[in-house]
């Protein structure tokens, strides 16, 4: 494996890895958007398709279950190629992220954001996965760190969009405003629909033009260079169905299971938190704190602006500190911020704690994500980062918003929050003690030293 590094190596970043950067970044860009739409428009929503706060939780565990499902498109990334399943599923997220926008009822409304967040979750993994494979290793963890925070500007761009088209009763309409509900008018005639006006469809309708912008810039993507080098060396021959299963779990077998199991951890710990913060923060702001949509707009856009310091913060750390001080550091202080979020209710508090809370989080999560990429050799790395980011690691981001509904009607959502702040201390202590330092290792220096057992402090 090593012997093959310095033909997969690329020594400086070329016009095609430019290129290549900016088509990746727009999957993590309508990450954030995305997430966002759901949240923004989680009052609109709820109150046209008759949603309570507890069956909203149930909603959106049910859409993260889409998440996890996402992983057989890893799978297939690792016989297929990253490019070709890189296509199906910007394809999927745009066809069923817009019919969001049609839905007459919550239960169309959970299946299109189940699969919609099925093919956008695989899109984002394959972005960070050819990202690392493609980029030198002395500019992987900024370059995935940049990446990731494109999805922290997607949340901004989102927070300063919503007030145009989420216009409270009898508000001025604007541009904005006439043309998403234009679409929707559109689109439901030509399903053969009864007119739904709620502004909330509007988002989901004006995502449709750059998300197919988007599927035409990367028809220009190539395979990236280590997995044709793999497949050069070991073309596919024909799988049967029993050797298709146990190619899906090698991820588990002894000599990968301790990282396997690592990072899957880690997740959990952070998706514990995360998680139900993002699903209940616009609905505690707006209708516990009686903030307006705009207040919490310009909340979320700043809270993110310090995010998207947090990513280039911590790509930074990463290469000069490490990965183990860096991600643990802040791990913590994403516990404190998180919790002192929901129980300081003064505007100017919502404002620091928002701020601090994302950019601890994007940091921590961008660290994480660097763990998830590069601790499986290429043959299985898709297969490995599906397992742990996507599947495994994704078990609290199900359950916990679901958890945090039911709890949150006898405690309400400050303390619920404040029960599950513990997750990320417990990721902080499973880095230090079990997290290999792979600074300025190539991916395959890493599986080497990984291979033979060898690790540094």
């Amino acid at each position: 494996m090593a012997a093959a590094a310095p033909a997969v190596e690329a020594q400086k970043v070329d016009s095609y890895l430019v290129l290549l950067f900016v088509m990746l970044s727009s999957a993590t860009l309508f990450e954030g958007f995305d997430a966002a739409m759901l949240s923004f428009a989680a009052p609109d929503t709820r109150a046209s398709l008759g949603i309570d706060r507890s069956q909203w939780g149930l909603v959106n565990g049910i859409t993260r279950m889409g998440v996890m499902a996402s992983f057989l498109f890893l799978f297939f990334a690792d016989r297929l190629g990253r490019r070709a399943v890189m296509l199906v599923t910007v394809l999927g997220f745009t066809i069923f992220n817009g019919l969001t926008a049609f839905v007459t009822d919550k239960v169309q409304f959970t299946a299109c954001q189940t699969l919609a967040r099925l093919f956008l979750t695989a899109e984002i993994s394959l972005a960070v996965i050819i990202a690392s494979e493609e980029f030198p290793a002395r500019l992987r963890a900024r370059t995935v760190a940049i990446l990731i925070s494109l999805a922290t500007v997607g949340v901004m761009a989102m927070a300063k969009l919503q007030p145009y088209v989420l216009l409270p009763e009898g508000a001025e309409p604007n541009w904005i405003h006439s043309l998403g509900a234009w679409l929707v008018a559109r689109g439901q005639a030509l399903l053969g629909q009864e007119p739904h006006a709620a502004s909330w469809r509007g988002l989901y309708v004006l995502s449709l033009v750059p998300l197919v912008l988007i599927l035409v810039l990367r028809l220009a993507m190539r395979e990236t260079r280590r997995f044709e080098a793999v497949r050069s060396a070991s073309p596919a021959a024909p799988r049967s169905l029993r050797q298709a299963l146990s190619d899906a779990v090698t991820p588990w077998r002894a000599e990968y299971r301790a990282r396997t199991a690592m990072v899957a951890l880690l997740w959990n710990c952070v998706f514990l938190v995360t998680a139900p913060s993002v699903v209940y923060w616009v609905i505690f702001a707006r209708e516990d704190l009686g903030l307006t949509a705009q207040q919490v707009g310009d909340i979320v856009f700043w809270g993110y602006g310090g995010g998207v310091a947090g990513h280039f913060t911590a790509g930074w750390l990463i290469d000069r500190l490490g990965r183990k001080w860096t991600c643990a550091g802040f791990y913590v202080i994403a516990a404190i911020s998180i919790a002192m979020l929901y129980q300081i209710h003064s505007l100017a508090g919502q404002y620091f704690w928002m701020i601090a809370t994302v950019f601890s989080f994007a940091a921590a999560n961008t660290a994480t994500h660097v763990y998830a990429s590069e601790l499986f050799p290429t043959e299985i790395r898709a297969t490995g980062y599906g397992w742990t980011t996507n599947f495994a690691g994704r078990v609290t981001e199900v359950a916990t918003p679901i958890a945090i509904g039911a709890l949150s009607l006898s405690l309400g959502i400050p303390t619920s929050i404040a029960v599950v702040a513990i997750g990320p201390v417990i990721g902080a202590i499973l880095v230090l003690r079990y997290a290999p330092e792979t600074r300025g290792l190539t991916l395959e220096q890493i599986a080497d030293t990984l291979a033979a057992g060898r690790t540094r402090a």
